[in-house]
């Protein structure tokens, strides 16, 4: 039970503004900006946008269906590149049921035991505003636990050489 006032509660504008379908819309990605984070697909409350991978787990793939979309615009909120727009009356066929592909990119895998990471494009994003004057001090083609055993290795093999070997190295 909802009481006037309290924080669950929502306006009678809110509610209709929700529910209230709008046809012939469709979300335009700017390519070159977004990073296939997923938020998008992660917050779409009716699942007219949504993630998969292929077959082989090469590619990643964000899907829409305007059939499915009721243009609330919480896709839009939720990109944190602002990236995404939706743009309403173009020729879409607002009952069509077939998923289409609004952005593809190839997944990064772990070079040391293959198993998938993220998308290139979060690579090259993160890469360009991290490290844009040097070089990054940690591989990010190395998942969590193979980027702590390779850490590991490094700092037995500098811990087993005698002070004179380190000092010859240097």
């Amino acid at each position: 039970m909802s009481i006037l006032g309290s924080k669950d509660s929502i306006t009678r504008r809110e509610f209709f503004r929700g529910i209230r379908y709008k046809d012939d819309v469709k979300p335009i990605i700017h390519k070159e900006k977004c990073t296939g984070c997923g938020l998008c697909a992660m917050d779409c409350s009716t699942g007219a946008i949504t993630i998969i991978q292929s077959e082989k787990g090469e590619t990643y793939h964000l899907l829409f269906r305007s059939d499915v979309c009721n243009a609330c615009g919480m896709c839009e909120k939720s990109c944190p590149e602002h990236c995404l727009q939706l743009e309403q009356g173009l020729e879409m066929g607002g009952t069509e049921k077939e998923a289409k592909v609004i952005f593809e990119d190839k997944i990064s895998k772990c070079i040391e035991c293959g198993i998938p990471l993220f998308p290139q494009a979060m690579v090259k994003n993160l890469k360009s505003k991290i490290f844009s004057n040097r070089e990054p001090a940690w591989s990010f083609n190395l998942c969590p636990s193979c980027r702590i055993k390779i850490q590991f290795e490094r700092e037995s093999v500098w811990k087993s050489k005698t002070p004179r070997q380190v000092d010859i190295e240097k």
